[in-house]
């Protein structure tokens, strides 16, 4: 069941984009630009550019909540049908990666690792939590996207000062 309608399929994007901004700003990750516009980021549909160093857990948690966000705006269960959507495949498979490098790592340390699902597990609940917890931003910079596109980093901060004053940006150490 793939969504045709160009509308439909531009706010899904603005939501899961969003998902991973908000994401990026709770962690601590800082980028350079969101867009949705597809010529701006090299002919996909849309990206976050932006660092990629940080811990697995929440470099997985960034990548699934544009997946829960999206999902939450059309009211699906992200975890029932994530690959509606073919950005949701490549940042499911990412997730995957990020899981697997740590259970390789852990295995090393510790031996043979179960940790598999109860990992997946706690980054599934730790990502709703974060999507659910921020939703007004979400939508705000959701909305923002469908009517300019493209947004900096210092434009989100500037749209989340003025329409949400109670989010906190964190910043790494």
């Amino acid at each position: 069941m793939e969504i045709q309608e160009p509308e439909l399929f531009r706010r899904h994007t603005a939501y899961h984009e969003s998902g991973h901004v908000i994401a990026d700003l709770v962690l601590g990750f800082r980028f350079k630009f969101v867009t949705i516009n597809p010529d701006e980021f090299e002919g996909d549909d849309a990206g976050v550019c932006g660092n990629t160093k940080g811990r697995a857990s929440d470099l997985a948690v960034v990548q699934l909540a544009g997946i829960v966000a999206s999902a939450k705006m059309i009211g699906c269960d992200p975890w029932e049908n994530p690959h509606l959507f073919d950005d949701n495949s490549s940042d499911i498979a990412t997730v995957h990666n990020f899981i697997d490098n740590w259970i390789e790592f852990l295995s090393k340390i510790y031996g043979e690792s179960s940790y598999k699902k109860k990992i997946c597990d706690d980054i599934k609940n730790k990502t709703e939590l974060l999507v659910n917890q921020n939703w007004k931003s979400i939508e705000v910079i959701a909305g923002a996207l469908q009517k300019q596109e493209t947004l900096t980093y210092d434009d989100v901060i500037r749209i989340l000062k003025e329409h949400c004053p109670d989010f906190i940006i964190r910043e790494k150490p």
